[in-house]
């Protein structure tokens, strides 16, 4: 099946990309080999980021601003189409990070992981070390530090290929934002905090199956109800109510 060219779209309030996983991986592949192409940020969209969204113009701006907004959530790529996008498929950042991992036409690469515990993040870094013969994870970074912190630590790692983050939103997009101002020839990657951990061996990925019928949402439910059940039972009615909302306001030339 031949795939659309990439293009931008307005999802409600956001901006939104079209991406496969293939073309993210050729977009990774030219932002490496040319520095001075900008923006260099990746970022994505799923229901919880769109609800925090919603209600954070800070968050809006970071996302507009981003080099590639992927659909990582299927909820985004259904939805789509109500305000006049067309996604081919989902680019779930968990897979797209693993597929960039495996991929032998990648050039060599330095990068820093942010996000999570110390020892969630040093025990991803160790095993992207066994999976990759191109990605070398130069230093681990704990999720949980001050901003005066990361400063340093960034400006000591400023000729990086690479910054993975994934501290749960908005937090990975703050840190995005902060990471692009201190490394502007990195391509800064928002990987997500559910990467890492599948990565860490601290939790478990949805099987291949629910993945593809949109389930991986109720296997995280299944797996950790006492933090997930508000993401995802209040989350969900509120982002059909925000579509709805804002696919009605979009097509009648409105703005929120």
């Amino acid at each position: 099946m031949k795939i659309a060219p990439v293009y931008d779209f307005r999802f409600g309030l956001v901006k939104c990309s079209t991406y496969t996983i293939p073309q993210l991986l050729n977009e990774i592949r030219n932002l490496v080999a040319n520095k001075m192409e900008v923006p260099r940020t990746i970022n994505c969209l799923n229901t919880h980021i769109y609800n925090l969204a919603c209600k954070m113009p800070e968050l809006r701006m970071i996302l507009d601003e981003s080099r590639v907004v992927a659909a990582d959530g299927m909820s985004i790529l259904w939805s789509a189409r109500m305000f006049g996008g067309r996604i081919p498929e989902r680019c779930n950042m968990t897979e797209a990070f693993r597929a960039f991992l495996l991929d032998p036409q990648m050039p060599a690469s330095r990068a820093v992981m942010i996000g999570c515990s110390q020892a969630e993040v040093e025990a991803a870094s160790a095993k992207v070390e066994k999976l990759s013969s191109h990605c070398r994870i130069v230093s681990g970074i704990s999720g949980f530090q001050d901003a005066t912190e990361y400063r340093k630590i960034l400006d000591n790692h400023s000729n990086v290929d690479f910054i993975l983050v994934g501290m749960g939103s908005p937090k990975s997009e703050q840190m995005v934002r902060l990471a692009t101002e201190i490394c502007p020839e990195a391509v800064v990657w928002h990987i997500g905090g559910g990467t890492i951990r599948f990565l860490a061996g601290t939790a478990k990925e949805a099987p291949s199956a629910w993945r593809r019928l949109g389930f991986q949402w109720l296997f995280r439910l299944c797996q950790d109800p006492r933090l997930m059940w508000r993401r995802y039972l209040i989350g969900i009615p509120l982002f059909v109510c925000h579509v709805l909302i804002d696919a009605i306001r979009q097509r009648l030339g409105g703005q929120k």
